[in-house]
Parts: C-alpha cells; structure tokens; sequence
C-alpha cells in the first residue's frame, strides 16, 4: 500500500480520522491446484488466532481424486515488495505443508512482477482421499504502527482460492479468534458470533467472496490494545479470557461503544476506502448497518458484565 493513496482516500473523511491511516493485512490464502482439477476438496477445517504482530493460520483440509489416477502441483500464493502482508503473505514467511501426517517440502516459484507460489507435488490414485495440513504465522504488517493490530483496517483470508477444487467444499469450519470487537463489517455471511470470536459451519460451499473482517479505524485498535494490556499476553486466547471474565475497564467499552454509535456519519467513505486499498468489494450500507448493530449489541452485553 502507498501512504498517498490512503491519505487522498481519508480526506474524504473527517480530520479525526486521516490521522488514523489503518492499513489493510492478509492471513494468506486456501491452498489451491495450479491446474484444473478433478480432485474435490470435501473439507476444509481453517483456524485462524490473532495476536498484535500475527496471526496463527491452520487449513487442514480432506481432499478426494474423483478421476483416474493423476499427478498435480498445489499452490499457496505469497507476495514480494510493498503489497506484501496486504494482499498476500511475504514470501519469506515459512511454511509447514504436511500430506497423511508426512511432512512436505514446498518450494519457491514465480508466478508474476510481485507474486510468488510456495508449491509441492500431490500423487492421488483414483478414488484416493489425502489430508493436506498447511500451517504458518502471518505477520500484521503496517511500519506506521510500533504495534500493527493498532493499525489494522481489514483483515483478509482469501477464501475464494477454494473454489479451483472440483465441485464446492463439502464441509468448512472457520474459526476466527480476533482482537477487534468494534467491528464494522464481516463476511461470508452464515457467522456465529461470540466476543472475541467468529465462526462459520457451512456445507456444499462454493466459495465466492473471501473471509473479511473490518473493524473500526479508531476503536477497534484502541480497545484490541486494551483488552491484551501490558503483562497479561499478547493474543486472542488472552482476549477472550479477559472478555469471559469480565477483566476490562467499562470506560473502554463505553468509547468504543460511543465511537460505533456515531459511525453513519462517515462509515461509507471509510468502507470505500479501506476495501478499495484492500482490492476487495465495498460493502453495501445495509451490509455494514446489520454489523454495526451486531457489534453495538455485543459491546453493550460486555459493558454490563465489566468488573472495572
């Protein structure tokens, strides 16, 4: 992303919030074939935990050759250069690819000016069904922050990589364990929410629009900082904790809470512009207020249960 882009963008906005300049972050992407493919993808498991610098991804998934026996290549995108950590994951971030429990060694190759491809060979007989397991820690990247979950104006996994796979996802569990209650926008749809975490169990998915997560670009961050707080952790699972047990000041709620209220005034320039940096599609207003109600509801129930 380029610092004048954005600031452009936020003049559309009130002066608070320029000065905010959250960036969009990635958490990568669904492994996918590098061909087309007659092997189906019949679950997908995805965990996802934040922390103020990273996020914890797990795809382990189930995949089943619905042809003749067949050789391909299975691809994991990466980026090079300033767009890395907002579109894709650096590529210099490791990963650990396992098939049936055996560890497999992935390899660099380029596929465009600022994108690579971790890429590893898959063998199915026909009829086979593998477990693939992907695992690695993305960084929250945005060099404005001296903490970047401060500064984060979406967060990304992108889902639609899925759909290369024959035919839909059969089953597929998403847990998202995040630091940002004040949240503006959330997709896909079919979510269940709780503090501090998301979740989704659809079936026969065909991926279409990516896993996205927009919190508010003042209270998001300044209550992800207040909830970890200096010597008690740094990531989502001390979140939740704190939030289940009521260990947080209600003054911090209620900011929050007084900066959701009031985001009619602005939360369609902010949503054009943070999705337009992003490079994913602006969510409608009606999108936006169904969440907005969601987060207000949520922060209510915890400014009531507040021990401080």
């Amino acid at each position: 992303m380029r610092l004048s882009s954005l600031v452009i963008c936020a003049c559309l906005l009130r002066a608070a919030l320029a000065s905010a300049d959250p960036h969009p972050m990635t958490s990568g992407a669904t492994p996918a074939p590098t061909t087309d493919t007659q092997v189906a993808m019949t679950e997908e498991t995805l965990t996802i935990a934040m922390d103020l610098r990273s996020a914890a991804v797990h795809a382990a998934v189930t995949l089943e050759n619905r042809g003749a026996a067949t050789r391909l290549q299975v691809g994991f995108p990466c980026a090079t250069g300033e767009d890395a950590g907002s579109v894709d994951v650096p590529c210099k971030v490791p990963l650990t690819v396992t098939i049936n429990g055996k560890k497999v060694a992935a390899r660099k190759q380029k596929t465009g000016k600022a994108q690579q491809h971790w890429v590893w060979p898959l063998a199915l007989d026909a009829g086979e069904k593998a477990a693939l397991s992907v695992r690695y820690r993305a960084p929250l990247i945005n060099d404005r922050y001296s903490v970047p979950a401060s500064g984060m104006g979406s967060f990304t996994y992108r889902l639609t990589t899925g759909a290369r796979w024959a035919g839909p996802i059969g089953k597929l569990q998403i847990t998202v364990d995040h630091l940002h209650e004040p949240l503006l926008f959330v997709s896909p749809p079919g979510y269940q929410r709780e503090p501090g975490r998301l979740t989704w169990t659809l079936a026969d998915h065909e991926p279409g629009v990516e896993v996205i997560l927009i919190p508010h670009p003042i209270a998001g961050g300044r209550l992800a900082q207040s909830l970890v707080g200096k010597g008690r952790g740094k990531g989502a699972d001390t979140v939740r904790a704190r939030l289940a047990a009521g260990d947080y000041a209600k003054a911090d709620v209620d900011a929050a809470l007084a900066h959701l209220r009031d985001a009619g005034d602005w939360g369609d320039g902010w949503l054009g512009t943070i999705s337009r940096v992003g490079g994913f599609p602006t969510p409608s207003k009606e999108q936006a207020a169904v969440v907005i109600a969601e987060s207000i509801k949520v922060l209510e129930g915890l400014a009531a249960r507040a021990k401080r």
